[in-house]
C-alpha cells in the first residue's frame, strides 16, 4: 500500500469513528435524590409540661393522656415528680435538652390535702425540675382538684425568677365546689355578671386572688356532661367546672371551652377518654 493510499484509509477510519460516537445515545445525568419527608403535624417544643392529678388521684389519673402524648404528639415523660407527706420532692428519670415535648409526671403522696398544700407543692415540684434543666415557660395538664391547685398556683405571687405559664389544660375542674360536698346538682346557676349564683369555698379561694392572675395566658378547659339530666360529670357540675371563666374575666385570658358528653364524659372517665387525650395533644402541641 502506498502512502497515498494509507493516508486515505486512515482518514475514512476516522470518520467512520466520529460518526459511530455521534451516534450513541447519550447518557442521562442522574437527578439527585430529594427526600420529600412529610412534616410532623406535631410541632418540636423544648417547653415542659406538667401532669397534675386531683383528690384521691395517682399516676394512675394521668397514665392514660401522658401515652396518648407520648403516641400521637411525641412527646416524652422525662420525670416522675413524687412529693412525700413531709413535702420533699424527688424526680425520677432524664431529661436530655434535645427531648422532643417533654412531660413531668406529678404524684402527690398524700391525695388528700387542700388546694393551698398542693400549690405550694406543685410550685416546689416546678422549681426542683428546673434546677435540673432550665426553662423560662411551662404548660399544665390537670385532672379535678389538680386544676384548682394550678389556676391557685397562678394566682398566688412566687418568690425569685419564677418561670411562665404558657398553656393550661384544666379537666373536670370544681371551681366551684362538688356535688355531695358543698354543690348539689341543678341547684347553681351564672349570674348575668357571669359569675355563680352560689360561690362555694373554692370560688371564694380563688376570687380573692384574682388580681394576681397573670394576663395573656391561653387555657383549654374541658367540662363532662353525663346526659343524665344532672348537667354535671357526676361530680362536679357544668357550672362549676364552667366558672372559671369568671374567675380569669378581665385577665386578657383566651379560654376554649370543650365539652364531652356520654359516659365516657364521667368525672374519672375524662383522663381515659381518647377523644380527651386528642383534645389535649391538639391544644398544646398540634402545629
Amino acid at each position: 500500500m502506498n502512502k497515498r493510499s494509507y493516508q486515505w484509509w486512515l482518514l475514512l477510519g476516522l470518520v467512520l469513528t466520529v460518526g459511530l460516537a455521534g451516534c450513541k445515545k447519550a447518557t442521562p445525568t442522574a437527578k439527585p435524590e430529594t427526600t420529600n419527608k412529610p412534616k410532623s403535624a406535631y410541632v418540636t417544643s423544648h417547653t415542659p409540661t406538667f401532669y397534675v392529678h386531683g383528690f384521691q388521684g395517682s399516676a394512675n389519673s394521668t397514665n392514660t393522656l401522658i401515652k396518648a402524648a407520648t403516641k400521637t404528639a411525641h412527646a416524652k415523660r422525662v420525670f416522675v415528680a413524687t412529693v412525700q407527706t413531709d413535702g420533699t420532692v424527688s424526680l425520677a428519670g432524664k431529661w436530655s435538652r434535645r427531648t422532643r415535648n417533654p412531660i413531668i409526671q406529678v404524684v402527690f403522696k398524700n391525695n388528700l390535702a387542700q388546694y393551698d398544700q398542693q400549690t405550694a407543692w406543685l410550685a416546689k415540684v416546678i422549681k426542683a425540675v428546673r434546677a435540673r434543666q432550665s426553662f423560662d415557660q411551662y404548660n399544665i395538664v390537670a385532672h379535678s382538684a389538680g386544676c384548682v391547685a394550678s389556676v391557685n398556683l397562678l394566682m398566688t405571687p412566687q418568690a425569685g425568677n419564677f418561670p411562665t405559664l404558657k398553656k393550661l389544660v384544666t379537666i373536670a375542674g370544681p371551681f366551684d365546689g362538688v356535688i355531695g360536698e358543698d354543690d348539689v346538682a341543678n341547684q347553681n346557676s351564672f349570674l348575668k355578671s357571669g359569675q355563680p349564683r352560689y360561690q362555694h369555698a373554692a370560688y371564694q379561694l380563688l376570687a380573692a386572688k384574682k388580681p394576681h392572675f397573670p394576663t395573656g395566658i391561653r387555657v383549654l378547659n374541658i367540662v363532662g356532661n353525663l346526659d343524665d339530666g344532672t348537667h354535671s360529670d357526676g361530680l362536679v357540675t357544668n357550672v362549676s367546672a364552667r366558672s372559671l371563666n369568671s374567675l380569669l374575666k378581665g385577665r386578657d385570658a383566651t379560654i376554649t371551652t370543650k365539652t364531652f358528653h356520654g359516659a365516657h364524659a364521667q368525672h374519672s372517665q375524662l383522663h381515659e377518654n381518647p377523644k380527651v387525650a386528642q383534645a389535649v395533644n391538639r391544644y398544646l402541641w398540634h402545629r
